[in-house]
């Protein structure tokens, strides 16, 4: 697996933790079911405050900040996680 990939993967892993953390109130079998291809919003009728928790963890956690306009065009847990590694990518000088 290249370095790529498993970056990725860590990334999914690290936004589905804050993602679970952050609405704090799925069953156990919920919870097992989360995984990149989930909709943030629409799976589990995550409201604005939790999403803004989740946000706000997320940027902490990753040290990211990006812009209202690029979380509002983000709905799974996949395309957040791309979000993420765009962003560090762009602070880092060797990418």
């Amino acid at each position: 697996m290249t370095n790529d990939k498993l970056r990725r993967e860590s990334v999914i892993k690290d936004v589905i933790t804050i993602f679970i953390n952050a609405i704090d109130f799925l069953s156990d079998d919920e919870k097992l079911s989360v995984n990149e291809n989930t909709d943030i919003i629409k799976d589990f009728k995550m409201n604005t405050d939790d999403a803004t928790l989740m946000i706000m963890d997320l940027e902490k956690h990753f040290s990211v900040s990006p812009d209202y306009e690029e979380w509002r065009q983000v709905s799974s847990i996949r395309e957040t996680a791309d979000l993420i590694i765009r962003h560090l990518d762009e602070k880092s000088p060797n990418k």
